[in-house]
C-alpha cells in the first residue's frame, strides 16, 4: 500500500480524497490546504483518521511515498517539482502543466529519478473507452474515419483556464490513445470565442490523422449537459452517450462500394444493419484513474497516462492555444 499526501482540497480535491481514502492499494497520510475553511472541512470529513495540515513542503521528507495534487493548473507545476526533488512518485491533476516547456521539465526531473509521473486523463480510464479501444485494436469497427465529440454543460466559468483547456483535454486524451502507436495529429485548427469572462468559454478543435478527421466541441455556455462521442468506422459505427445507462450502441451501418452497370464505374450504398448494446461492467473512472497509478509505482512501470502520452496531449493543447490567439489578434 502506497502513502501519500494530497495537496488540495477544492472542488475536485474532495473527490479525490474520499477515492484515496477509500482505496485499498492508497493510504491517505496527510492532506494539505492552505485555505482555513477547507481545511476545517477536511478535518470534519475525516475526523481524526488524516492528518489535515496547511504546508505541504513540511512533509515531504516524511515516509509518504507520494503525492496527489489537486491544485489549479498554475500552482501544479512547482508543488509536483517540490515532490520530485524529495523522491515523490506523483499524480497530477490536468493538465500536466500550463505549457509544453514545463510539461519537458517534469517529465525530464521525473525520469532522473526513476518517479512515476502520472497524469490524471480521467476518461482513459473510462471502461466504455477501454472497451472501445480494444474494438478498435482488433478492428472489429474497421478504419476509423471520423471522431466527433461534444462534451457541454452550463458552467462552472473558470477563470484560471479556457473551456478548451478544462474540457477538450479529456477528449483529446481520448482520441491520442485510441489513435495509438504514439500518433500526433498532422494538422489542426482551434476557434472559440468568450462572451462571458476573460476566457474562450466555448471553443472547436478540429485535427487530422492522416484521412481520420476529429472534430471536438467544448462549452461552458450550453443551455444542456452533453457527453456524447460518434466514431465512423468503415465496417461499424458506434456512439458513446456518457449520460446515458446504456452507454456504448455499436451500430453495423455503413458505407458500401459495389461496381457498377459499366466496367470501371462503382456506385456507394449505404448498409444498414443491427444495432448491439453491450454489457460493460461499469467502474468509477478516477478510482480506476488513482489505481493504475498505485500499481505502476508497485510495479515499476509507465502510466497509460504517463510521460509520453501527457506530452503528447500538452503539445496539441499549446498548438490549439497559439490557433485561439491568432484568431484573436486576426480580430483586434
Amino acid at each position: 500500500m502506497l502513502n501519500v499526501m494530497q495537496i488540495g482540497y477544492g472542488y475536485w480535491g474532495t473527490n479525490v480524497a474520499q477515492k484515496i481514502y477509500a482505496s485499498e492499494k492508497l493510504k491517505l497520510r496527510y492532506l494539505a490546504e492552505s485555505d482555513m475553511g477547507r481545511r476545517r472541512v477536511a478535518e470534519k470529513r475525516f475526523s481524526g483518521q488524516v492528518e489535515i495540515v496547511e504546508d505541504y513542503k513540511k512533509y515531504l521528507d516524511t515516509s509518504i511515498d507520494a503525492v496527489v495534487i489537486c491544485t489549479q493548473t498554475k500552482y501544479s507545476f512547482e508543488i509536483a517539482m517540490d515532490a520530485i526533488k524529495y523522491g515523490k512518485h506523483v499524480f497530477i491533476e490536468k493538465p500536466i502543466a500550463d505549457n509544453v516547456a514545463k510539461a519537458e521539465k517534469l517529465i525530464e526531473a521525473a525520469k532522473d529519478k526513476a518517479l512515476v509521473l502520472h497524469c490524471d486523463h480521467l476518461m482513459v480510464y473510462n471502461p466504455v473507452i477501454q472497451y472501445i479501444k480494444r474494438l478498435v485494436d482488433l478492428k472489429e469497427i474497421g478504419e476509423i474515419m471520423y471522431i466527433d465529440i461534444e462534451r457541454v454543460n452550463l458552467g462552472p466559468i473558470r477563470k484560471d483556464i479556457n473551456a478548451l483547456l478544462d474540457l477538450a483535454i479529456h477528449d483529446i486524451a481520448v482520441v491520442d490513445f485510441l489513435m495509438g502507436e504514439g500518433r500526433k495529429p498532422d494538422s489542426l485548427s482551434a476557434y472559440g470565442t468568450n462572451f462571458v469572462g476573460n476566457q474562450e468559454t466555448i471553443t472547436y478543435l478540429t485535427m487530422k490523422y492522416n484521412s481520420t478527421l476529429i472534430n471536438i466541441q467544448s462549452s461552458w455556455i450550453s443551455p444542456v449537459k452533453v457527453r456524447r462521442m460518434v466514431i465512423g468506422g468503415t465496417d461499424k459505427m458506434l456512439i458513446f452517450d456518457d449520460l446515458k445507462i446504456d452507454k456504448l450502441s455499436i451500430y453495423d451501418r455503413g458505407i458500401e462500394i459495389v461496381q457498377g452497370k459499366e466496367y470501371g464505374e462503382y456506385e456507394y450504398k449505404t448498409r444498414t444493419g443491427d444495432i448491439f448494446i453491450p454489457h460493460i461492467e461499469m467502474s468509477d473512472s478516477l478510482q480506476n484513474s488513482l489505481e493504475h497509478f498505485a500499481d505502476c509505482v508497485l510495479d515499476g512501470k509507465e502510466s497509460l497516462s504517463g510521460p509520453a502520452q501527457s506530452l503528447r496531449v500538452m503539445e496539441v493543447l499549446e498548438r490549439a492555444q497559439q490557433e485561439l490567439r491568432k484568431i484573436d489578434t486576426n480580430q483586434e
